[in-house]
């Protein structure tokens, strides 16, 4: 089980570490999305999807001590300047738990990728390498997202706190 820190990293070597421990996890779930475009049952690609993107926004969250229950442990004034860095930079994803319904509507976000991979797999060979390379491409670019979005909550965390 790993470790998760119990304060928002802001210091840039702490900030570049968690980034990169997120870094490794997305690439890890992305392959893992993308074997399941080969299972030919209609819809389970879908639902690892929709299962893995879930687990990898929650892990990238808990590298950057952005879940809400991180959140909630936090000292009150951290606690408010979390939420304050979290508004500041817009993501809908830190500082909440991530549904299934949110998963489905960041997969529709990428939705021309999700499409193209669903007619593609039904193709022989060229198709199923493409709905691979697509089902990949797409969770890997929501991930990679989310951590630059959490490594900005992370500096504005860091200039919050130098402000008081």
């Amino acid at each position: 089980m790993t470790n998760y820190p119990l304060t928002i990293p802001t210091a840039e070597e702490a900030i570049a570490a968690a980034a990169e421990r997120a870094r490794r996890h997305v690439a890890k779930q992305a392959l893992m999305s993308a074997g399941a475009t080969l299972i030919p049952v209609p819809g389970v690609d879908m639902l690892v999807d929709v299962t893995v993107m879930v687990k990898m926004i929650d892990r990238i969250n808990a590298e950057f001590c952005l879940t809400p229950q991180q959140i909630e442990k936090l000292p009150s004034t951290q606690k408010l300047i979390a939420y304050e860095a979290i508004n500041w930079v817009g993501t809908t994803l830190a500082g909440k738990i991530v549904s299934s319904q949110l998963a489905i509507g960041l997969l529709k976000s990428v939705g021309v990728r999700m499409s193209a991979k669903q007619a593609s797999r039904w193709m022989p060979i060229v198709g199923q390498t493409a709905a691979v390379a697509v089902g990949y491409s797409a969770l890997r670019y929501l991930g990679l997202a989310h951590i630059k979005d959490c490594e900005r909550i992370a500096r504005q965390v860091q200039y919050l706190l130098s402000q008081k």
